[in-house]
């Protein structure tokens, strides 16, 4: 980053942060909270460092923080909260927020006490805010995100005659992109006389069998205009737009022959590593690995290969929330830990937790002039398009055959009406034992 890049970013951020430093300012008397969060790899040094920055300039609130891994919490939770021993802030990631939410675990956020702390939702993109969201009230801020991007090899997009900085966007330009892509060791690719899918150089996509690649049809279905539950919150991702959607992907396999039959992550993994697969969705966490190979990539957004309704795609995230506590507690602490998940969500601080693998949480951080030849940059004019799969307190019951229909279809196993139709009723006989444990 150069002298000029970095001045101008931290501009930026101070301007973005000196006006809310006054409503984040706790003035009561000193108060210790307990911090507990799920970042235990290359992460926890960075959140150490900043709860470190904040109790430096917090004398009267001191933050301890304590990591553990996530299974751990998810378990302890509930139990803590019922004894009334719950932490003073936790960190809960979007496929367990909205299960501790219907449970009562999570404790809301007025829309005056955001005021006061000075959090204004409206500097986040817009889904991943509403991650922790459930009822019409907001129960978490996001600090941390990933999400489902497309990485492409420039190399062999240009070997084909495409414009390797002008990625497809949507399903007419991906499936001509991958058929120009898939290139026999004659040299012919998919849509030319002669062409031998049985003795093939190179492929146009990757798809795969586990729950990461039922994450592209995830995010299919959400591009077509389909959902994963319907009003009630059962499961009906066998819609007529579901079936559309994914359709489209199990004919890039079975009728278009432009992606790999019963293939694995990690072997179209090592294709792409090894310039033999054009187009390879996955998670943004392959990022660093194709960096380090020094390979000729590009990363974009997924297109809209499911249809026209929206730009979607699927994504992860963590939220700090507030646990319900005992009857009596302190509502200092309650202002001093929102005092403390303000500063953790700010535009500077969010910068800083970038630097985990993290994407940037709010529009002024995806602006900030680091990023600017940034290979993950490519997915930051649609990061307002990730959508994280909450919003239900059922999510395992509901992913978990979803993932397994996906796998049916994409294997040939069951024609893709039949694999989500089966899908569907599994996932409704799981809610309706789930229903019982939720309020």
């Amino acid at each position: 980053m150069s002298r000029k890049a970095l001045l101008a970013s931290t501009a930026l951020l101070a301007s973005l942060t000196l006006g809310m430093a006054g409503a984040q300012t706790y003035t009561g008397p000193k108060v210790t909270l307990t911090y507990l969060h799920g970042f235990t790899g290359p992460d926890r040094p960075v959140m150490e460092s900043l709860v470190k920055k904040f109790n430096d300039a917090n004398p009267n609130i001191q933050v301890r923080a304590q990591a553990q891994p996530w299974g751990t919490t998810w378990q302890q939770l509930p139990s803590l909260v019922a004894s009334g021993r719950a932490p003073d802030v936790v960190v809960i990631n979007e496929d367990q927020i909205t299960a501790f939410i219907a449970r009562g675990a999570v404790s809301p956020l007025t829309a005056a006490e955001m005021k006061a702390a000075g959090i204004d939702k409206s500097r986040f993109f817009g889904p991943l805010f509403q991650t922790a969201d459930y009822k019409g009230q907001s129960y978490g801020l996001p600090i941390s995100s990933v999400a489902y991007a497309m990485f492409y090899n420039k190399d062999l997009m240009k070997k084909v005659g495409l414009d390797p900085n002008k990625p497809p966007r949507n399903r007419a330009e991906f499936l001509a992109a991958a058929q120009k892509c898939t290139v026999d060791k004659s040299g012919k690719n998919s849509t030319e006389a002669g062409f031998d899918p049985k003795n093939l150089d190179t492929w146009g996509v990757s798809l795969y069998n586990n729950w990461v690649g039922a994450r592209a049809a995830y995010a299919a279905i959400l591009q077509n205009g389909g959902a994963m539950v319907d009003k009630d919150q059962n499961a009906a991702f066998n819609s007529p737009q579901a079936v559309s959607a994914v359709q489209f992907l199990v004919d890039l396999v079975q009728k278009h022959r432009v992606a790999r039959p019963n293939s694995t992550e990690e072997a179209e993994l090592a294709a792409f590593s090894q310039g033999k697969v054009c187009f390879f969705p996955s998670g943004q966490w392959y990022l660093d690995r194709f960096e380090q190979q020094k390979m000729n990539f590009g990363v974009t957004f997924m297109p809209r290969i499911g249809g026209t309704a929206r730009d979607a795609a699927w994504g992860g995230s963590s939220h700090v929330t507030l646990p319900k506590q005992r009857a009596g507690y302190d509502a200092n602490k309650r202002r001093a830990a929102l005092a403390f998940m303000a500063w953790l969500s700010q535009p500077a601080q969010n910068l800083t937790w970038t630097s985990t693998g993290s994407l940037p949480t709010q529009a002024a951080v995806a602006k900030n002039a680091q990023f600017a030849k940034a290979p993950i940059s490519g997915i930051f004019d649609r990061l307002d398009s990730v959508y994280a799969t909450s919003g239900y307190p059922w999510v395992g019951q509901v992913m978990g055959p979803f993932d397994q229909a996906w796998e049916a279809a994409y294997l040939g196993k069951k024609t893709v009406a039949q694999a989500l139709n089966d899908g569907v009723r599994e996932a409704n006989k799981q809610i309706e034992q789930a229903r019982k444990n939720f309020k």
